[in-house]
C-alpha cells in the first residue's frame, strides 16, 4: 500500500471459488498488491475466497447491473454469452501451456473478446493456468467402464456435463463448496479439477483413487461488468491490466511449484495413483473429443472452429 491518506477512488470486489492459500487466492492478493502500488492507493481491489460473495452466475449477474464485482471464468462459462469462447475449455484440446498461450495471444481470441464486451462482460486479465484436472474416486477408475453410472461432480457449465456423460458418469453439477458434504454422504461418488484444488479442499479425507487422465488444462480469465469497467479512467484501466499479466505469471509459478509437490502429498494421505493404461487414456479420449463434433453439428460452436484452433496452435 501507497501511504497516500486519502480514501480509495474506486473498490472492486474480487470473488473466486478458491481456498484461502490455493495458488489463483494467492494471484488474486498478489493482483490486490499490485493495484494497489501502480495506482497510488486509488484503487483497492478486495479478494474474497471460496464463493464468499456469491456463485459465479449471481456475480455475473451483479456485474451485468453495474455492481464494482470480478469473478474468475474459464470459457465454459464464456460460452453462455459468446458461444465459441467454450471450444478452449474442450476435452484434451492441447497437452503443452505454450499452445494456450498462441490461443489466448490470436485474432480468434480478440474476437471473441469483442463480442463479449459487446454482451457487457469484459476480460480484464488471462492466462492465469489453473490446471491439468485429473479425476477422484471412492472406488478406482483404470478404465471408461468402471467410470459407468458413477456420479461425478463437476462445473455447473454444458462443457463438463457433457464430457462425463459421454464417458458413461452421471455429471451431477454443484458448487465447489459442497462436494465434501457430498463426498462423504454419497450425494456423489467422485469429482474431478486439477490436482492442487483435489488436495487443498482436503478431498483426499473421503477420496482415495487419483486417476490421472488429463482431461482438460483448464486456464482462466477474470472477468468485470463493460458498464463499471467503462467508468474507471484509462489511467487506472492500464494498471489493472498492467497488474493482472504480473499477477497470471505468479500464479503459474505458484501452481508449478504446488503442483510438482501435489502427487507425493496426495500419495501420503493414503491416496492410490493410477496412471492409465495407453489403450485406456485413448478410449477416454475418444469418447471425449466427440463433443467437438457434436457441437458444431447442432450449431453451438462455428463449423470448423476446432480446427482453427489447431492450427493456431500449430503455428
Amino acid at each position: 500500500m501507497s501511504g497516500t491518506s486519502f480514501a480509495a477512488e474506486f473498490t472492486i470486489k474480487l470473488c473466486h471459488e478458491q481456498v484461502d492459500g490455493d495458488p489463483i487466492d494467492m494471484g488474486c492478493d498478489k493482483w490486490a498488491e499490485l493495484i494497489s502500488q501502480k495506482t497510488d492507493g486509488a484503487v483497492i481491489m478486495e479478494v474474497y475466497p471460496s464463493s464468499q460473495l456469491g456463485i459465479k452466475s449471481d456475480l455475473i449477474e451483479m456485474m451485468l447491473m453495474g455492481q464494482p464485482v470480478c469473478t474468475i471464468a474459464d470459457g465454459s462459462y464464456l460460452m453462455d454469452y459468446v458461444p465459441d469462447f467454450g471450444v478452449v475449455m474442450g476435452p484434451f484440446l492441447f497437452t503443452d501451456w505454450n499452445k494456450m498461450y498462441k490461443i489466448t495471444a490470436s485474432e480468434w481470441w480478440k474476437e471473441q473478446s469483442e463480442k463479449l464486451r459487446k454482451e457487457g462482460l469484459e476480460i480484464i486479465s488471462t492466462n492465469w493456468i489453473y490446471g491439468e484436472r485429473q479425476l477422484m474416486t471412492k472406488t478406482p477408475v483404470k478404465s471408461v467402464a468402471d467410470l459407468k453410472g458413477m456420479k461425478i461432480r463437476v462445473p455447473n457449465n454444458d462443457i463438463s456435463v457433457k464430457m462425463f456423460n459421454n464417458l458413461g458418469g452421471a455429471s451431477t453439477p454443484m458448487a465447489l463448496s459442497e462436494v465434501y458434504t457430498s463426498l462423504q454422504q454419497g450425494v456423489v461418488d467422485g469429482v474431478e479439477n486439477p490436482l492442487t484444488t483435489l488436495y487443498n479442499n482436503a478431498f483426499q479425507e473421503v477420496c482415495k483413487y487419483v486417476t490421472m487422465t488429463n482431461h482438460q488444462m483448464t486456464f482462466s480469465n477474470f472477468i468485470v461488468g463493460s458498464e463499471f469497467w467503462g467508468q474507471l479512467p484509462e489511467k487506472y484501466q492500464k494498471a489493472i491490466l498492467e497488474a493482472g499479466v504480473e499477477a497470471a505469471i505468479f500464479n503459474n509459478q505458484e501452481y508449478n511449484k504446488v503442483s510438482a509437490k501435489m502427487q507425493s502429498a496426495l500419495k501420503d494421505s493414503g491416496c492410490e495413483i493410477i496412471e492409465l493404461e495407453p489403450e485406456a487414456l485413448n478410449e477416454f479420449k475418444k469418447l471425449s473429443v466427440a463433443l467437438y463434433q457434436e457441437y458444431e453439428d447442432k450449431g453451438i460452436w462455428t463449423k470448423g472452429v476446432y480446427e482453427k484452433l489447431q492450427s493456431i496452435m500449430d503455428k
